[in-house]
Formats: structure tokens, C-alpha cells, sequence
């Protein structure tokens, strides 16, 4: 026994590359223990408990929970680390998918905004073909801004379960008929495009139809919104087309984006036909 090599905390973290803290941690929480005391209290391991402090780091850069490697540590056997590991790569799998939400938030909303920087006249018309789209929707008929916000807070709440709520923006549809009033602020559903892959899970659907469409930019404030869409209708006119459906206003730059009102921009577009 007395010619059994001994290492000191010291030693032990040196040799593992960590802290003196981490190895007295991990004692002190009866993960692993020193297998005798000297004066002063001193910790001494034996170079078995290297090996042994050495997995359990590794484990541990695994994300396996220190509760699980205890209850591990007291039966220690292949099949109960077998399990232990098939357990941590389920979570660890979860993890991944989160993150790949995540990411695909992160460069939809970073695409975005890098188209939005590449436009150069925010005063044109343009006519496009574009194909159909599926929104998740939150019905807003009533006047009351109290109301108006808690539709929209409500979507907003619902795209942020199904971790859809920064890959697109939210959405204003105004009906047909109220475009045929002037009625431009009387929002109908507040709406946010809903992958292909998430559309099993929405059950307030509503479908953009496929077809074409008449678009245009708002720039500045809610309240000169009317001048974008008289530009709008003017243009589509022009062109002989008619309104045929809906108008959609989507949030380029607000008040994520910009401070200044002035510097808000939307894309309004209007289903059309000739």
C-alpha cells in the first residue's frame, strides 16, 4: 500500500486539466471522493481515480446531469451506460432541432431585411405571378384598439409555439370589399405564412390563392398608408387590371428595425386580374 503512487488535488487537476474547485466540487457532492486524507485534510486520489474522474468529465462535456451520473456511478455497468448515453442523445437531438429552428429564423428574417435594403424605388408598381400561400390567422372585425392588440398578441403568442415567429412577418389582410370602400386600415386578420411542414399543426387557416398580384412599398407611418394604396389602385388601373381579391401589407422595417416612424416600410400587394 505504501508504495501506491498518490497525487495531490493539485496534481489530479493539473493532469485532468481543470480546477483545484472542480475536483473538491465534485467531492464534496460525493461524485468522486479521495480515497484517503493526510494532515490538513489533504485529498490524495490514486491514479484509478484519474482514469475514473477523467470519463466522468467527459460525461459530463456530454450534458449528462450530475443526478444521473450518480445514480450511474453506484451500479456502474455497460447496459446502464448504454442507457444513460441513448438518453442524453435524445436530448441532445431535441437540442438540435431547436437550434436548427432557430437558425432557419435567424437567416429568414436576416434574408429579409437584405432584400429590403437592395430596393431602390419604393414608389413603383410591380406586377407579379406568385404561388399560393398558407397563413396561420387570428380573425380582428372589431374598431377597439384594446381588441386590435390582443388579436395581435394572440398570433403572435400562437407563431412563437410552433417557433415560426422571426422566420416571418405578421401579416395585415384586408378584404376585397373594404378595398372597395377605401376602408384601408379595416384589418380582417392579422396572419403569419406557415411552412408546409408546420400546417398540420394550425387549425385557423386561411390560403392566399395563387395568382397575380399588384405590389407596392409604404413608406412612413400607419396614418399616410391611404396615399400608398390610392398609388396602388391608380397603377393597377392603368395597366387595365382589376381587384379580384385580397390585400396583404407585410412589416419590412419597424420598430425592430428603425426608431424613426418615417422609416417604416411595408409591402402592400392586391390579388389581380385582367
Amino acid at each position: 500500500m505504501s508504495n501506491k503512487i498518490y497525487l495531490s488535488t493539485g496534481e489530479l487537476a493539473q493532469m485532468l486539466g481543470v480546477t483545484k474547485q472542480t475536483v473538491i466540487y465534485y467531492d464534496k457532492i460525493g461524485l468522486i471522493s479521495p480515497v484517503k486524507r493526510g494532515e490538513k485534510d489533504y485529498r490524495y486520489y490514486t491514479l484509478e481515480q484519474a482514469d475514473e474522474l477523467d470519463s466522468i468529465l467527459t460525461f459530463r462535456n456530454l450534458g449528462v446531469p450530475i443526478n444521473t451520473l450518480k445514480e450511474y456511478l453506484a451500479v456502474r455497468n455497460a447496459e446502464g451506460c448504454i442507457e444513460m448515453l441513448k438518453k442524453q442523445k435524445e436530448k441532445v437531438d431535441f437540442e438540435i432541432q431547436k437550434l436548427e429552428k432557430t437558425r432557419r429564423k435567424i437567416e429568414g428574417r436576416a434574408r429579409l431585411l437584405e432584400q429590403v435594403l437592395g430596393i431602390n424605388n419604393f414608389q413603383q408598381v410591380i406586377f407579379s405571378t406568385e404561388n399560393e400561400e398558407h397563413y396561420m390567422v387570428e380573425p380582428c372585425m372589431e374598431d377597439d384598439e384594446k381588441v386590435f392588440m390582443k388579436s395581435f398578441l394572440s398570433l403572435c403568442n400562437k407563431s412563437k409555439e410552433l417557433q415560426i415567429d422571426f422566420e416571418n412577418p405578421v401579416c395585415n389582410i384586408i378584404t376585397k370589399e373594404a378595398l372597395e370602400l377605401g376602408s384601408y386600415k379595416r384589418v380582417a386578420y392579422f396572419g403569419i405564412k406557415v411552412p408546409e411542414d408546420f400546417r398540420g399543426q394550425v387549425h385557423s387557416k386561411f390560403v392566399k390563392p395563387y395568382g397575380i398580384y399588384a405590389s407596392t412599398y409604404h413608406k412612413g407611418s400607419y396614418d399616410t398608408m391611404y396615399l400608398s394604396y390610392e398609388r396602388l389602385i391608380k397603377g393597377i388601373r392603368e395597366q387595365g387590371y382589376e381587384i379580384c381579391g385580397n390585400a396583404y401589407e407585410v412589416d419590412l422595417l419597424s420598430t425592430l428595425t428603425s426608431v424613426n416612424s418615417d422609416e417604416y416600410l411595408k409591402l402592400i400587394s392586391i390579388q389581380v386580374s385582367k
